[in-house]
């Protein structure tokens, strides 16, 4: 894709072409950049819906709206969307865009069955609710004293830096761990082999019964 660095209004495009290949950038509410070989930089006349506006649009744009597959439309409406994290394992994603797929999926299914125009963000959020309502057990919350070794209250400790195999060794801290935060630290108790902060839970962890 060649640049086009040109800043455009919005309706504007601006484009380049070489034998029967053309490029096209043009500005909607985002730039929006076409490679076609059966186009040329064309515009035509089309009313907005509810017939309040009429806009001109590239036939390039147009001819792709008409045509394109249930992939493209299910991609487009999922990015809005999508549940997917940023993560190191491919796999994750992957499991992540399976479940926005399965949304999707039960979207249009809710739409042919119901008959009725609702936004996917909407569906989502009440299929979310739904499901929260059907599943989600009430459970008191019982603060948690894991790992109660019974001699870190006693005797004298001190910090030492964690080392292992790695480029940064980290632990994940128990007393974070224990009032559910997640965080790792390079440091630990070496005595009870534990993950701890230096400062406050290495005194927490030796000093209070139930932390």
């Amino acid at each position: 894709m060649p640049k086009i660095d040109k800043r455009l209004k919005r309706g504007e495009a601006a484009f380049r072409s070489s034998n029967n290949l053309l490029v096209l950038k043009w500005m909607d509410k985002k730039e929006v950049y076409m490679l076609s070989t059966m186009h040329t930089a064309e515009f035509k006349t089309v009313i907005r819906r509810g017939g309040e506006r009429v806009i001109q649009k590239p036939v390039c744009v147009l001819d792709y709206n008409n045509s394109m597959g249930a992939v493209d439309k299910a991609d487009m409406v999922i990015s809005t969307v999508n549940s997917t994290r940023k993560s190191l394992k491919w796999y994750r994603k992957f499991f992540f865009h399976l479940l926005d797929i399965c949304v999707w999926n039960a979207y249009c299914l809710y739409k042919y069955t119901m008959k009725r125009q609702i936004s996917m963000a909407t569906f989502q959020l009440q299929l979310i609710r739904e499901i929260l309502g059907k599943y989600h057990q009430s459970t008191s919350h019982q603060h948690r004293t894991g790992h109660n070794h019974p001699l870190r209250l006693t005797e004298r400790h001190f910090p030492s830096v964690y080392k292992s195999v790695g480029k940064k060794p980290r632990r994940r801290c128990v007393v974070c761990n224990a009032n559910d935060k997640r965080h790792e630290t390079t440091y630990e108790c070496k005595n009870f082999n534990m993950g701890l902060c230096v400062d406050p839970c290495f005194k927490v962890y030796h000093c209070e019964l139930n932390y």
